[in-house]
């Protein structure tokens, strides 16, 4: 009301008897006025969009922890096929595994007999191979791994794959994002990256990309595994440039009452010992 007086006292048809020095402070005040209302529109305009980041999925980290804990002791029944340079081969399997550092895989014939036999216990890893009547030893599984499989794999990362859990310590530092109705959730240390992929609508598991010193590859499951605490995969690609390895699941389940026993080698007669580590 004050901006339309003083328009009307300033204007053309104003009346004689106003003062021109009232006139000038109401033309100077509405010169000010338009002046804040200008830079008051400019700011708005100067002002940079905010962009909503997607906040952290914690509902799906709280799934992944828990179905990391439930899965840490298990009894894993499978089929796998190994397509390689190296090597080319079909076989069932049997993985016990029980924390810490507890391992049972072992490969079968067709007609039922143990193809080959890795271990780990306390004292490390080995390998048995019945035909060849040796055994194998190493410091790193990976090396037991090349020559029992023919393949480069991660052992620790293979024994977390099969139940489709992430390992804990990566749960502590991940980073997230989300794409496409995917999360992308990142774990990185010095030499190693993971990229974890999951679906957000359902939650579930649709793979892995790692890229490190020692290993570049792709994880795949068909279909997706949801986060449920018991859901559990079916078919499991894990591949890299050189190498592929196919797993059908026919049993997976919480770990038995295991005997101590099973988690070392039998003792045999006339067997050969092979430190692959002095192998070049």
């Amino acid at each position: 009301m004050a901006l339309i007086s003083c328009l009307s006292m300033s204007g053309p048809g104003s009346t004689s008897g106003s003062s021109p020095g009232k006139a000038l402070r109401c033309r100077n005040r509405f010169c000010l006025l338009l002046v804040v209302a200008i830079c008051a529109g400019c700011a708005r305009l100067l002002v940079p969009a905010v962009s909503e980041k997607p906040p952290a999925p914690s509902l799906e980290l709280a799934k992944l922890r828990e179905r990391s804990e439930s899965w840490r002791d298990y009894q894993c029944k499978f089929r796998m096929r190994v397509d390689s340079k190296n090597s080319k081969f079909s076989s069932r399997a049997l993985i016990l595994e029980k924390e810490p550092n507890f391992v049972r895989f072992e490969t079968f014939t067709p007609l039922g007999q143990t193809a080959a036999l890795y271990v780990s216990n306390e004292t490390g890893p080995l390998l048995m191979i019945p035909s060849q009547r040796a055994i194998f030893t190493a410091k790193r599984p990976e090396t037991l791994a090349r020559e029992f499989l023919g393949i480069d794999l991660p052992v620790d990362l293979f024994l977390w794959l099969l139940t489709a859990s992430v390992p804990p310590e990566q749960l502590d530092h991940i980073e997230s994002s989300l794409e496409a109705g995917v999360w992308h959730l990142i774990s990185t240390s010095a030499s190693t990256c993971f990229e974890w992929q999951i679906s957000a609508h359902p939650p579930a598991l649709q793979g892995l990309l790692v890229r490190s010193t020692g290993f570049e590859g792709r994880v795949s499951y068909d279909p997706p595994v949801l986060l449920t605490k018991d859901a559990v995969p079916d078919k499991i690609l894990i591949s890299s440039s050189e190498w592929s390895l196919e797993i059908s699941l026919e049993a997976l389940m919480p770990a038995p009452q295991f005997r101590p026993s099973i988690f070392y080698l039998p003792n045999l007669p006339n067997v050969q010992k092979v430190d692959l580590d002095k192998i070049k």
